[in-house]
C-alpha cells in the first residue's frame, strides 16, 4: 500500500460527498487550496458540475433504484442541483396554472397567487423531507439529511416534465375529452409518489415492509406538523389582534 501510494484520500472522499459545497476560506487555507470565487473558471466548472447532476436527475425516470442508490453510496447527488430543481418546480407550477384551459381551471388566471402557489408547492415538500429524515433516524434508517433532500428533489422529475405539457394540452381538449387530461395528471402523481417511495427505500436501506411503515409514519408526522403550524398561526393572529385592540384603546383614551 505504501509503496504504491494507494492510501485512501479522505479529503477526496469528502469532496466527492459534497462536491458543490463552497467551504470557508479558513478551510481552503487549511487544505492548501484557495480558489478564486470571482474567476470565470470556477463558476464555469461549477456550471458544468451542476449540469452533469441535472442530467443525472433525468436518469431517475428510467433507473430510479440505481440513481437513488448512487445518491446514498457514491454519492452522486448535489445540493445545488436539488435547489435548482426546486426552483424549476415552482416555476413550472406557476406556469402550468397560468397555461391550463379555463374549462379545466374555472378560477382562471386572476386567482393565481405566486405566494400561495409557493406555499402549496414548497410547504408539503419541506415537511416531507423533515418528517422523513426524522422518522428514518428513529427507525434506524441510513439516510442523511442531504441525501433525503437531494433524493426528494430528484423524485419531482415527473412533475417537472409533465405538468406544463398537460396544462398546454388542456387548451386543445374539450370537456368530453377530460378523461385524457385527468389520466395524465393521475399518472404523473402516481409516478412521482412511486419515486418518493423508492427514494425512501434506497436512501434509508429498507426492505419493502420497513419502507411502507416509514412512508406512513412520515405522512402522519407531516399532518401533525401542519396542524401544529395551523394552531400556531391562529394563536399568533389572536395575539396580534389582542395587542392591536389594546393599542387602539390606549390611543383613544390618551
Amino acid at each position: 500500500m505504501n509503496a504504491l501510494n494507494l492510501q485512501p484520500d479522505h479529503n477526496e472522499a469528502k469532496r466527492r460527498r459534497f462536491p458543490f459545497r463552497i467551504p470557508s476560506v479558513a478551510l481552503f487555507r487549511a487544505s492548501g487550496y484557495t480558489p478564486d470565487l470571482l474567476s470565470s473558471g470556477f463558476w464555469a466548472q461549477l456550471a458544468r458540475d451542476v449540469g452533469y447532476q441535472l442530467k443525472q436527475s433525468l436518469r431517475v425516470l428510467k433507473h430510479p433504484f440505481e440513481v437513488f442508490w448512487e445518491i446514498r453510496y457514491r454519492p452522486e447527488g448535489s445540493m445545488w442541483a436539488a435547489v435548482l430543481l426546486l426552483a424549476s418546480g415552482y416555476s413550472v407550477h406557476v406556469l402550468s396554472q397560468l397555461a391550463t384551459s379555463y374549462l379545466f381551471n374555472p378560477s382562471g388566471d386572476d386567482m393565481v397567487n405566486p405566494l400561495t402557489l409557493l406555499l402549496q408547492s414548497l410547504l408539503p415538500w419541506v415537511t416531507w423531507v423533515f418528517a422523513n429524515y426524522l422518522i428514518g433516524s428513529i427507525m434506524k434508517g441510513q439516510g442523511r439529511w442531504t441525501e433525503v433532500f437531494v433524493g426528494s428533489a430528484y423524485a419531482l422529475m415527473p412533475f417537472l416534465l409533465l405538468s406544463l405539457p398537460l396544462a398546454i394540452l388542456s387548451n386543445i381538449l374539450t370537456l368530453n375529452e377530460r378523461v385524457v387530461y385527468d389520466f395524465g395528471n393521475v399518472a404523473m402523481v402516481c409516478w412521482t409518489l412511486f419515486l418518493f417511495f423508492v427514494m425512501a427505500k434506497e436512501i434509508h436501506n429498507y426492505d419493502i415492509g420497513e419502507t411502507v411503515l416509514n412512508v406512513v409514519l412520515s405522512v402522519l408526522f407531516m399532518i401533525a406538523i401542519w396542524i401544529l403550524l395551523f394552531i400556531l398561526a391562529g394563536l399568533t393572529f389572536q395575539l396580534y389582534d389582542f395587542v392591536s385592540q389594546i393599542v387602539k384603546e390606549v390611543s383613544y383614551r390618551g
